[in-house]
């Protein structure tokens, strides 16, 4: 059985009340996110082909009506011709024309019997239905990786503003005390300008964190459609595994034969390769059956009332069409080396984003030890450097110096641990597994609100 990290968040995390905070944001998303939207209208749009390949196989039944008014012209030299009522006679040129309505009702009806195009047709338009399915599918999975992804940045934005705020404030701490230790003569100037550096390398710092956390903010919103002012942050102890299967190349095989991106190229490479025989078959013959009835009332004048019923096999063979087929053959074949050359870069751009998810979740691990570890080290350094500093053995550039990278392994630490969870989302994304159930596990790992 496969250890995932949702398993790992309830033995973990059973104690610890929901914040609801990812969940209810996704819930927003499948109803809000227009990009969700336009993937099922898509998908509802592409799946209509099949209907409509199908009708050109089954019964095609028409009805028509007409009243027409006719003038019938008779040489009125010749026997048997003799002036009728609503007539009119040209005694110059021995003609009389005759003027008559008829009223006609008819009902054709054709069944195709063999049509080499049709059954190509309905081919192309499974393949192209199932393909729209596959597509929808896939966007589902990227919404869910989309809300996670856009969660993370805003949790990292907003940490690398709080951390950013905190050094800016450590580093004015250092500032004032280096100008009072120089006004009381205890200390040289350099050491004020020194720390004013640092000090002010913050400030542009603290203005991109809060651009940075903005702009984080304003892509949840274009997903979910609504601001988020305060979301629940990520717990300190989040349970950190191994992928399962711990072999690559198995996650890569698994993303060939399951990635709903992958499983869309494919029947598109199919559907195209049914379109040149539907192409194809434009030059070949159909063999359908027909039949039609039609009524005919008119004056005597045109031959009185009528009817025809009619029933038989239509054979009909195009043989020549400007050349019209052999193009549409050829633009169809390059139309599927072109699908065809669509899966291969899709499937590679596939195998590299599984294989990168791959190594971020299993080096995953071990940066967010060792960037857990600088953190500590970080600290107990600037706490040496500091003592260093208060007995004369150290000087203020070696604290500051220590401070930044303290301040720098926070950062890269915070970072870390999001990198770790996307990665996870992302290779279970790859491989077709991704699903609203790994979403609530990372819920179950966020720090309920105060309400």
């Amino acid at each position: 059985m496969h250890r995932s990290i949702y398993l790992l968040a309830i033995l973990l995390g059973s104690g610890s009340a929901r914040a609801n905070d990812l969940k209810q944001l996704y819930e927003l998303a499948l109803t809000r996110d227009a990009t969700l939207q336009a993937a099922g209208y898509q998908r509802d749009a592409t799946i209509e082909a099949r209907p409509q390949a199908l009708a050109q196989l089954l019964p095609q039944l028409s009805g028509t009506a007409a009243a027409t008014r006719e003038r019938v012209g008779y040489d009125t030299s010749q026997p048997g011709n003799s002036t009728t009522t609503n007539c009119d006679l040209s005694t110059e040129t021995n003609a009389q024309h005759c003027y008559g309505t008829a009223r006609t009702l008819a009902l054709n009806l054709s069944q195709t019997l063999w049509s080499f195009q049709a059954f190509s047709q309905l081919k192309e338009a499974n393949s192209q239905a199932a393909a729209a399915e596959a597509t929808y599918r896939g966007a589902q999975e990227n919404l869910v990786l989309r809300v996670a992804q856009a969660y993370f940045a805003i949790l990292s934005a907003s940490d690398q503003l709080t951390t950013n705020r905190r050094e800016r404030e450590a580093f004015g701490t250092l500032l004032n005390q280096a100008k009072v230790r120089e006004q009381t003569g205890v200390g040289p100037r350099s050491d004020v300008e020194q720390a004013q550096s640092f000090y002010d390398a913050t400030e542009q710092n603290v203005i991109d964190a809060a651009n940075a956390l903005d702009d984080a903010n304003l892509a949840m919103t274009a997903i979910v459609g609504t601001r988020s002012e305060s979301i629940a942050p990520l717990r300190e102890d989040i349970p950190l595994t191994s992928p399962d299967p711990d072999s690559a190349d198995a996650w890569v095989a698994s993303a060939r034969q399951e990635n709903f991106d992958v499983r869309a190229a494919q029947l598109k490479v199919e559907a195209a390769d049914h379109d040149i025989s539907a192409q194809r078959g434009r030059g070949l013959p159909t063999l359908a059956f027909v039949g039609s009835a039609s009524k005919t009332s008119q004056d005597v004048v045109l031959g009185g009332n009528q009817s025809l019923d009619t029933i038989g096999i239509a054979f009909i063979w195009p043989l020549f069409q400007g050349g019209a087929v052999a193009s549409a053959v050829r633009q169809s074949r390059a139309l599927y080396r072109q699908a065809g050359a669509a899966l291969d870069a899709l499937l590679r751009d596939t195998e590299r984003q599984t294989r990168a998810a791959y190594r971020g979740i299993v080096t995953g691990v071990q940066r967010i030890a060792a960037a857990h570890r600088a953190v500590e080290s970080g600290r107990a350094a600037v706490e040496a450097s500091r003592r260093n500093v208060e007995f004369g053995t150290g000087t203020e550039f070696d604290l500051l110096n220590a401070q930044n990278n303290y301040y720098a392994a926070i950062r890269a630490y915070s970072q870390a641990r999001y990198d770790y969870l996307t990665n996870v989302l992302t290779l279970k994304q790859q491989a077709g597994r991704l699903s609203e159930r790994d979403l609530l596990a990372i819920d179950d790992l966020l720090i309920e609100k105060n309400p």
